[in-house]
């Protein structure tokens, strides 16, 4: 469940305190987990303490929202930390934040691209123009677009809900075995991709398979070659195949080992690392592996993508080697 949203803009004192005040407005009446959710706003280069503009108030007056106290803030780490969701007005925005705060990238999306589903694909087409400095019916659009989005964002966040509530009032006997495991291979699985700044590039080659074959995915990151560190990135894509929402990770290093490694210690995960495409057959039907592992310096392109096809194409055997496969999980206790 999403607790506490921050929107993010240039300076914080148009489209974000904008979006904030809407958001709030919205959930006001509401009397369900909805109307628990803390929002605030912040801005990249925000002089603080400046005040909202003027056709900022005086739109959002219009709302029933009242922003002629609002004075503008700064980004701040705790903040950060403290936020489930953190949404942009551009991609650009976006983009500054994951060079600024990496670790981040699971939860920073530009608002438009979190609509629908957090593709990781966000891009001009997706950016709410900054109205600063135009006329107060410049205002009026961009508030306009925001109300529209915001009631898809409540729409999105109360499906969310009511799908925990279903999960939690109907639970299955095991649920990490039903959701993560004994997943048959094939392009309706849902893959996480991930990588450090050593296996960017080979991650995009991943990425344009997986785009050009069908399967269904999401790229976690990181979107660039700065330095992260690979503990972090293998984390994100092992809680998302731990945790159900997706069937299969991918995460790729300079040697694969530390990747394998920390993905390894997320309890559900049973990550593989493979070199070769037999390892890759094995890790599947022996192993029941739910994650992917490579080095970008060990393997080419042309042989990790070979790896990847056989690995997710690969089902469980069972039988004997489910005992095994029990055992390992065991482990964990």
């Amino acid at each position: 469940m999403v607790r506490n949203i921050l929107f993010v803009c240039t300076g914080n004192t148009c489209r974000s305190p904008m979006a904030a005040a809407l958001l709030r407005q919205l959930l006001k009446e509401r009397s369900d987990e909805l109307g628990k959710i803390k929002i605030s706003s912040a801005g990249l280069y925000a002089s603080p303490g400046a005040p909202a503009s003027p056709e900022a108030v005086e739109v959002m007056r219009g709302y029933g929202a009242d922003l002629s106290t609002h004075l503008a803030r700064e980004l701040e780490e705790e903040e950060l930390a403290a936020a489930d969701l953190i949404l942009t007005m551009t991609h650009a925005q976006k983009n500054q934040m994951l060079k600024d705060y990496p670790s981040l990238q699971d939860r920073v999306f530009v608002l438009k691209e979190y609509l629908r589903g957090g593709d990781g694909v966000s891009g001009p087409h997706d950016d709410l123009p900054d109205p600063f400095g135009q006329p107060v019916d410049v205002y009026r659009r961009c508030a306009a677009v925001l109300d529209k989005d915001l009631r898809a964002l409540i729409q999105l966040l109360a499906s969310e809900e009511n799908s925990k509530e279903n999960t939690e009032n109907n639970p299955v006997e095991n649920p990490a075995e039903n959701s993560v495991s004994r997943q048959k291979g094939g392009r309706k699985m849902k893959i996480a991709l991930g990588s450090d700044h050593a296996g960017f590039a080979l991650k995009e080659e991943i990425a344009r398979y997986l785009r050009e074959t069908g399967y269904e995915f999401k790229d976690f990151g990181v979107f660039s070659t700065e330095a992260v560190d690979y503990p972090d990135q293998a984390a994100v894509v092992a809680r998302a195949v731990a945790n159900g929402q997706f069937d299969q990770g991918i995460i790729i290093c300079g040697t694969g080992i530390g990747v394998s490694m920390a993905a390894n210690k997320i309890k559900g995960i049973r990550a593989a690392l493979c070199h070769d495409v037999f390892s890759a057959q094995m890790a599947r039907a022996h192993n029941d592996s739910n994650v992917l592992t490579m080095g970008a310096r060990v393997v080419g392109p042309g042989l990790a993508l070979a790896i990847v096809e056989t690995y997710l194409k690969g089902e469980f055997a069972g039988g004997r080697h489910q005992q095994r496969v029990d055992k390992i999980m065991k482990l964990e206790e």
